[in-house]
């Protein structure tokens, strides 16, 4: 859809020098005069609000627009909300603040702060005719939390330039094809969803991404983490379109979760050792072969797997601390876990092929299926499982398990 541009009276909001720099309550600001405050300081500690009620400066089509001039540090937020006239919105001269949160302004097109660096929380919200921002030169360079959701976002550009950050969430931006951040590490989370609406998803990149706590990616064309090393709590991906994912340098993550990510084939992590959570691959449709996480030896909760997969390599598996389920629609050889299963699972056991409704943990297996074998709980030890292969072959590896 078209975003249709608005020139517009704009309301300079520059004050006196005789106004105060600081306030406890928050300034509210309707029109001009109400800067007075504000303009003549070079830092305001308080907050600012502009109202739903902006009253100078009107258009043609009554949409207003404010340029907050002088202050170059706002010790606490700038908030907006639902000013549904306001059209554009800048502070030309504004280097540092605490918040700036925009909300339910349905015709605002122009958002500028040539001379930002620091914006501690973000949090654009509702605004459709958005497509883009201006921060500067060089952009954002610090912020510690950025939510930005139900905008007409095409690009993130302003924001590339961010190390760290506590939490990353950008999500149903029909129009935003890209997300690609510099940072080195997420302290919190990042959530990537449902972006990119007409197409198959948003590429997402984080090419020096090395440590983040969770991660969660939904319809997304790409994934790229090629630099990260570990994710401490969950690494998911859901609904995606990507046909591949690699992260050629994660050692160990929390949970890791595939699930109906209908296009994927290839999973490629090749250094991971430990899954310190479940480990869950559902509803795969295109994903017939498991062989690019050879490493890994331990998944500290519930190992499930279901799907139509009719391969499955884990050379280096030695322990499952939690409930075993693997159920593949495919013809599958379950002996091999069989084998195993009373020295190496500890949680509740069921593996079986030739399922009509393969379904994950929780689901019973069918009795007329392949391997069809649901048991009760078991005792794991240390174990090599070298080459734990569906079909009609197997490895018989089996025989070096450690005692």
């Amino acid at each position: 859809m078209a975003i249709t541009k608005y020139l517009l009276p704009t309301i300079a909001l520059a004050g006196s020098a005789i106004g105060q720099c600081s306030n406890s309550a928050t300034l509210t600001i309707t029109k001009s005069a109400d800067a007075s405050q504000i303009g003549s300081c070079t830092t305001y500690s308080g907050s600012v609000a502009i109202p739903t009620d902006v009253s100078d400066a009107q258009d043609s089509s009554g949409h207003n627009g404010l340029s907050i001039q002088g202050v170059e540090k706002i010790v606490g937020n700038v908030t907006v909300d639902s000013a549904i006239n306001l059209a554009s919105l800048s502070f030309p001269d504004l280097q540092e603040v605490s918040g700036l949160q925009l909300g339910g302004l349905t015709v605002l097109s122009e958002l500028s702060l040539p001379q930002i660096q620091s914006i501690d929380r973000i949090n654009l919200t509702a605004l459709p005719a958005l497509q883009q921002f201006s921060f500067g030169n060089t952009g954002v360079t610090q912020s510690q939390s950025i939510l930005i959701t139900n905008t007409g976002l095409t690009t993130l550009k302003g924001l590339d330039k961010l190390d760290t950050i506590n939490s990353f969430n950008v999500n149903n931006n029909p129009g935003l094809q890209n997300v690609s951040l510099g940072i080195s590490s997420i302290k919190n989370a990042i959530r990537i969803e449902a972006n990119n609406g007409d197409q198959n998803g948003t590429d997402a990149s984080f090419p020096q991404l090395e440590s983040a706590m969770n991660m969660t990616f939904r319809n997304c064309s790409s994934v790229s983490l090629p630099a990260l090393t570990n994710v401490s709590q969950y690494l998911g991906f859901y609904g995606n379109s990507f046909e591949s994912f690699a992260a050629p340098n994660l050692s160990t993550t929390g949970g890791l979760v595939f699930v109906e990510n209908a296009a994927l084939s290839n999973i490629s992590i090749p250094g991971l050792t430990t899954i310190n959570a479940s480990f869950q691959i559902a509803n795969n449709t295109n994903l017939k072969k498991i062989d690019g996480i050879q490493k890994l030896s331990v998944v500290t909760a519930s190992f499930d797997l279901s799907g139509n997969f009719s391969e499955l390599d884990l050379p280096n598996l030695s322990q499952v601390r939690g409930a075993f389920n693997l159920q593949t629609s495919a013809e599958f050889d379950c002996k091999p876990f069989d084998d195993a299963r009373k020295t190496k699972i500890k949680g509740k056991y069921q593996c079986a092929g030739q399922q009509s409704k393969p379904g994950g943990q929780g689901t019973k297996p069918s009795s007329t299926g392949s391997g069809a074998k649901p048991t009760g709980a078991a005792g794991f030890n240390a174990v090599n499982l070298p080459a734990l292969v569906g079909g009609t072959s197997f490895i018989a590896g089996l025989l070096q398990m450690a005692l």
